[in-house]
């Protein structure tokens, strides 16, 4: 029975764009095989541009702007900020063997003062909506501001950790839960506005900045601050993360060149599959810059995983090179053959691969949503350079790694010169 008229004109139109497509790959693939040094300098001059474009991407890491504005949490944190002003806590532990000390309470409360006005909570009525940190209640509480609450003394101290109920001591102090004597650790928490984690993370800097500002005013002998709380920990994590987004993938390169070697014996073998993957992190720096995508916390460390995938694909293709040419086959039928066979398996999984990660576009969360397209714009530039750069790469490796040599300008030749005839010169002439 003859196909219906509607399934043959969808079988034609797919029949046509398959050619389209196999046409486009063999003329770039011979492009690759006759002119290795121009797309290698191609590549590379792409490369550098978006290695210095990567430096000035936007990292957001608000949870205001990576969170959709309809969660729930989100919308109670930020009316909480509202009304008091602060939606956080950061929380410095101090922990001594006697704190009921003098000397200890007294760093404390020092310590404090010199915090909140670090954090702008000043002036004769402070507020916290216009401060950057704001003060809770902490153990310097109980015995008054300044010279408002008197001297401070030992007995004091004990008398009055030992008369406020234990509901109220335990959210300042610890204590032993066998015979309830005041414990080894003191809490003095500051308020914090939700906010970009880089500022977060200047404002915990600024607090230990504060613990020993020299001149003297160190916590005492025995004493030791640390600071606990989830901003800290959110801020701290975005911060570790930002510093890899460098060094992870050469960490990453150079791991994967290691394993090679290991494997090939050959440092021919193990480097050349890499030099696409090494250009293709400066690629798509390239391509997010120009799609304005800013990076979260998520994405900024994403080099690692598209090395970890194009080398698949850069290593798989590379060896059926290498086993057809030990078939003796020349560099362009290997290539060919490579290319038609192995390279459209390669194409099609990273063309899912890519769909894949595509589908997290549609979500309302901006932290995912971009984190797929900076997965899609990676994956495709990577695949691009296995199926561009890579043939590139292995027909200079054949070369010897000679590097293209300027082309020489023309000599100019000069006519010669007409001689003039000016007659007899000097004296007596005529």
């Amino acid at each position: 029975a003859a196909a219906p008229p509607r399934a043959s004109g969808l079988s034609r139109r797919r029949a046509a764009a398959e050619a389209r497509i196999r046409a486009i790959g063999e003329r770039s693939l011979a492009v690759s095989i006759t002119r290795p040094g121009r797309v290698l300098a191609a590549a590379v001059v792409l490369a550098v541009c978006g290695w210095v474009a990567g430096t000035r991407t936007e990292v957001i890491s608000d949870v205001q702007d990576l969170a959709p504005a309809s969660l729930p949490a989100l919308a109670d944190a930020n009316e909480l900020q509202d009304e008091t002003g602060i939606s956080g806590e950061v929380n410095v532990v101090v922990r001594s063997d006697d704190l009921t000390d003098p000397a200890v309470i007294e760093w404390m409360r020092g310590f404090q003062d010199r915090v909140l006005e670090r954090g702008g909570y000043v002036g004769e009525n402070p507020s916290c909506e216009e401060a950057r940190l704001c003060p809770l209640f902490s153990l310097t509480d109980l015995f008054g501001a300044g010279e408002q609450g008197g001297p401070i003394t030992r007995a004091r101290a004990e008398a009055l950790l030992q008369a406020i109920p234990p509901y109220l001591s335990e959210a300042v102090i610890t204590r032993d839960p066998e015979t309830g004597e005041v414990g080894d650790a003191a809490n003095i928490p500051f308020g914090i506005r939700i906010g970009p984690l880089d500022e977060q993370q200047e404002l915990i800097e600024g607090i230990r900045a504060e613990i020993d500002p020299g001149d003297g005013e160190g916590p005492p002998d025995g004493t030791t601050v640390e600071l606990a709380g989830l901003p800290v920990i959110a801020a701290e994590a975005n911060s570790d993360l930002e510093a890899s987004s460098y060094w992870l993938p050469l960490v990453g390169l150079a791991a994967v060149a290691l394993a090679l070697f290991a494997v090939f014996r050959s440092a021919r073998r193990a480097l050349v599959p890499l030099l696409p993957i090494v250009l293709a992190t400066g690629w798509s720096s390239l391509v997010v810059a120009a799609m304005d995508i800013a990076l979260n916390p998520m994405s900024a460390t994403l080099g690692a995983l598209v090395i970890a995938i194009a080398t698949e694909f850069s290593v798989i293709l590379s060896a059926r090179y290498e086993r057809e040419r030990a078939a003796g086959l020349s560099v362009g039928e290997a290539l060919r053959l490579t290319y038609s066979r192995t390279g459209s398996a390669v194409l099609a999984s990273g063309v899912t691969a890519i769909a894949g990660f595509a589908a997290l576009a549609a979500t309302d969360i901006r932290m995912l949503r971009d984190f797929g397209l900076v997965t899609v714009a990676d994956l495709a530039v990577a695949l691009a350079g296995v199926l561009l750069v890579l043939p590139a790469a292995l027909v200079w490796a054949e070369e010897g790694f000679k590097l293209p040599s300027l082309p020489k300008r023309p000599e100019r030749t000069r006519p010669p010169r007409e001689r003039r005839d000016f007659g007899p010169v000097g004296p007596g002439a005529t």
